[in-house]
């Protein structure tokens, strides 16, 4: 593949030296590198990687269905008799008589109880699998290293500003402003300026190569101590390398932490044949800038809030459906008893009280007689 001319915003011949940026220092900074890939990404070159993604393709889909159907299934076995819907003295209920008697209630009511029961259960369930599949989500791309660190902003003037990207491969930034915004929010989220030079693909086969050269780019062309480069090269098998050098003042936001969730987001964007690869970078710079500013905990903290309110809802909601319920099978027991009083003939009522009642009167009549 032929070099590129830096591409829009790049420094000119793609060089060291170039672009009026010389006389630059380093003092304080730190460097590192790291590999990737081997999700089956091409080597550069367009963005004719269409197809489906399997990247975090097990995340929640099945879990609410499953969680939510095993739960669905233990409510409705746990019902009365097929029959009564539940309701003593329905047909095959445990207390009613064979052939179902009076007290029979319309299904419709007798599963209303438990139909509330199991929605509020499963919006429970599904709102659990949210929140747990989306504290480890970043717009789409899943960084599993945790953000716990509290960062801030390097102030205002720390960096001067300088162009943001250097193609030299010559292929891979097909749309250079969508990278350049990407790469300005990272800037405005962090007050870390980064800058990003892709080698030719298989040019450069070492990380550690790589953070020399993002080094000694640092040393010639930048002014200040807010930057953070980095210095990237397709292995052309799938994989690639990543060196970076960072300023000593752009350190107190970019620590080993924030590095490896750069790492980890790089990784799944490459990783994702969805995205061209001007999306892999403007996303993992925007993303990045996103997850390290914010720790995990004050991100999910509305969530989690959110959940606690949803839970609370589903639990006054499904005692009030266990009340309501309990009433309206106590109240069909009461319809039952009165009906069967009703439905027995008269002689068999009250020939005790009758025959003590018939004693007190011949008693009181034999004494009146006496008198």
């Amino acid at each position: 593949m032929g070099r590129s001319a830096g591409g829009s915003g790049g420094f000119g011949g793609g060089g060291f030296s170039g672009g009026g940026f010389g006389g630059g220092f380093s003092s304080g900074g730190i460097g590192g590198g790291f590999s990737g890939g081997g999700g089956g990404r091409s080597h550069g070159g367009g963005s004719g990687f269409g197809g489906p993604s399997y990247h975090g393709g097990y995340h929640g889909g099945g879990g609410g269905n499953f969680f939510g159907g095993l739960l669905l299934g233990s409510l409705l076995s746990g019902r009365g008799g097929s029959g009564g819907g539940g309701v003593p003295g329905g047909s095959g209920g445990p207390n009613g008589p064979g052939n179902g008697g009076g007290g029979q209630q319309p299904r419709s009511n007798g599963c209303l109880a438990t139909i509330v029961v199991v929605f509020c259960a499963m919006l429970l369930c599904g709102l659990l699998v949210a929140v747990l599949d989306g504290g480890a989500c970043a717009s789409g791309s899943v960084a599993s290293t945790a953000s716990t660190v509290e960062r801030t902003p390097l102030p205002a003037g720390s960096v001067e500003e300088t162009p943001y990207f250097t193609d030299d491969a010559g292929d891979w930034i097909a749309n250079p402003s969508q990278l350049e915004q990407g790469m300005r929010q990272f800037y405005m989220d962090t007050g870390v300026q980064p800058y990003l030079y892709i080698e030719p693909n298989g040019s450069v086969t070492s990380s550690s190569q790589l953070s020399q050269l993002a080094q000694q780019f640092y040393e010639e062309n930048i002014q200040d101590q807010a930057h953070f480069v980095v210095f990237f090269c397709d292995d052309g098998r799938g994989g690639f390398n990543v060196g970076y050098w960072i300023g000593a003042q752009a350190r107190g936001v970019m620590d080993s932490e924030a590095i490896r969730i750069f790492q980890d987001l790089l990784n799944a964007n490459y990783n994702n044949l969805n995205l061209s690869e001007t999306e892999i970078f403007a996303n993992t710079f925007q993303q990045t800038g996103d997850r390290i500013m914010t720790t995990d905990a004050k991100r999910n903290a509305p969530v989690y809030i959110t959940f606690a309110v949803v839970a609370g809802v589903v639990i006054v909601v499904v005692i009030v459906a266990l009340v309501l319920r309990r009433r309206r099978i106590a109240r069909a027991e009461e319809l039952r008893r009165q009906e069967e009083i009703l439905s027995k003939p008269l002689e068999k009522f009250g020939d005790d009280d009758l025959k003590d009642l018939e004693a007190k009167y011949a008693e009181g009549h034999k004494g009146a007689e006496d008198s």
